[in-house]
């Protein structure tokens, strides 16, 4: 035991020096989602009002959901405005507790035939695959949900985890698991679904006990499996909405509309979404860069049919079509009042400034309905390809990512040729996509070790719940972005513990006997 709490807290002082050593590297401070969030925490401070406006009137928003610019106000009322460093350093703090959270996971994951020893070791090597976890880890430098949205939703199934295993307190941990899951919604809104999946487990899993029961006759076992799954799962969603409605009802109050997390699309009630470019975006979109070029940028900058690839076009004709869209898009006609307020913003500039001509770039009402036609067009033209397999590969494009966002070599590894060699890319994104095979591998020998393990085939079966659910409907959005999928890692780490734990001694026993060496008769019994 001595020797187990040496490694551990080896480890977590590995965990904090790791991210001490990102966390003042130069991250997301300028990005788009950074700049927001901090500017929704000075307003609250200064202003009182959560708003995402630079200067008065102040309007309040509901794009965001308020949970991390809550956070972000409390510290910088402590620490001074826009006292990024200390953001930085409470998510390390924060982050290496998500390390923490994951290696307990493990040790619940793990089955219960299995020696304290070896338990003791699944925790330990889940805790080394997310202290060492460079995807994770990178995002204490950000000023960005991910940190806080780990913290929350790892502690979220932990609570669920033990309450499934425990037969007292039930009802407090799966009310913790509804607070802890609300928590993470109003920090990042689709972080909601790990609670979800923690609770649609456990509601599986008694299904099944329920039905075991009745097929032995025992009616009143099988009732009462039933009966407290729903109490339990009642008590959960209760504990979970209960943390969202302050803020469903500010939204009621102030907007009149029933939003109890952020809005799909971004966007407050009385603004207008280009549904149809986005639509059309998805019919094709299958990697990130292509958000970056044709919706990040939108009315802010010009943009053409040939920065799509090839396969976002059915036909020629239909390159054409997209090509005389942009190019209206690039130069709208003065029709509309917008248009025409554009247009003379740029003419009462001189024509030689060429930082007004993006000014110009105006997505309308009618080009956004053309491109909401052509998306129709390709939808009834191959539905099998937008229903399945765009989702499949957009799935593909997330979860195998580089993974590298915030690290100075950031990037994609094909195609080749488009590798930045001063940055080292040719080095660095290789290293961790191999990373992420690691992690893949490792996380699903752990789900494969738990569901041919009877007693533990319930946590393969959350394991499941947790990652699939959550990523089709990422992979569903135009806008596969890898960052999203970074929450999924403690999981995958805690599965990986359990992985590495159950096969290290069978394999030690193995390559013992092969190389002439006996096993100890302790060893033995062990593996």
């Amino acid at each position: 035991m001595r020797k187990h709490i040496g490694i551990a807290v080896t480890i977590t002082l590995i965990a904090v020096g790791f991210r001490m050593f990102l966390a003042p590297r130069p991250a997301s401070e300028d990005d788009g989602d950074a700049a927001f969030y901090a500017l929704l925490a000075r307003n609250l401070l200064d202003h009182h009002v959560y708003s995402g406006n630079e200067a008065e009137p102040f309007p309040p928003t509901l794009v965001r959901a308020p949970g991390y610019p809550l956070m972000l106000a409390a510290i910088y009322s402590l620490f001074g405005r826009g006292h990024n460093g200390a953001v930085h350093m409470v998510q390390v703090v924060f982050d290496t507790i998500t390390c923490w959270l994951a290696a307990l996971l493990a040790l619940a994951w793990a089955p219960l035939e299995w020696t304290p020893d070896r338990r003791r070791r699944a925790l330990l090597l889940a805790l080394s695959m997310a202290a060492v976890c460079p995807f994770t880890a990178i995002y204490v430098s950000t000023v960005m949900t991910e940190v806080s949205a780990m913290l929350f939703s790892t502690a979220s199934v932990l609570a669920a985890a033990w309450a499934m295993k425990s037969d007292r307190k039930q009802a407090r941990l799966w009310a913790a698991a509804g607070l802890l899951g609300g928590l993470a919604a109003l920090v990042r809104p689709d972080c909601g679904m790990f609670t979800a999946a923690a609770v649609g487990a456990f509601l599986l899993v008694s299904l099944v006990r329920s039905r075991a029961a009745r097929k032995e006759g025992n009616n009143e076992t099988a009732r009462g499996y039933l009966k407290r799954a729903i109490v339990f799962a009642a008590l959960a969603s209760f504990c979970l909405a209960a943390v969202l409605t302050p803020w469903t009802i500010r939204n009621a109050r102030v907007f009149g509309v029933f939003q109890p997390l952020a809005p799909p699309y971004a966007n407050n009630p009385d603004e207008w979404v280009p549904r149809g470019y986005i639509e059309w975006l998805r019919t094709w979109v299958d990697d990130e860069e292509y958000v970056v070029t044709l919706e990040d940028g939108l009315d802010a900058y010009p943009m053409s049919a040939d920065q799509a690839p090839d396969y976002a076009f059915d036909s020629s004709e239909e390159r054409d079509q997209v090509a005389a869209l942009y190019e209206r898009y690039n130069d709208p006609e003065p029709d509309t009042e917008s248009s025409s307020d554009a247009v003379r913003a740029v003419d009462q500039t001189s024509s030689d400034d060429s930082e007004a001509e993006p000014d110009r770039c105006k997505l309308t009402p009618e080009i956004d309905a053309a491109f909401g036609e052509i998306a129709r067009q390709r939808i009834a033209r191959r539905p099998f390809r937008h229903y399945v397999v765009m989702p499949i590969k957009r799935a593909g494009s997330l979860w195998f990512d580089t993974h590298t966002q915030y690290y100075p070599f950031q990037g994609n590894l094909f195609p080749l040729s488009d590798l930045d060699f001063d940055k080292k890319q040719h080095y660095w994104l290789p290293v961790f996509l191999s990373i992420v095979w690691i992690y893949t591998l490792l996380g699903a020998a752990g789900a494969w070790l738990m569901l041919k393990n009877a007693g533990a085939r319930k946590w393969a079966l959350m394991l499941a719940l947790l990652i699939v659910p959550r990523l089709a409907f990422l992979a569903w959005q135009e806008h596969p972005e890898g960052r999203y999928t970074v929450e999924f890692f403690p999981f995958v780490a805690a599965a990986a513990g359990v992985a590495l734990a159950g096969a290290g001694r069978p394999l030690l026993k193995r390559f013992s006997f092969r190389s002439g060496v006996a096993a100890s008769p302790s060893a033995k019994q062990d593996a």
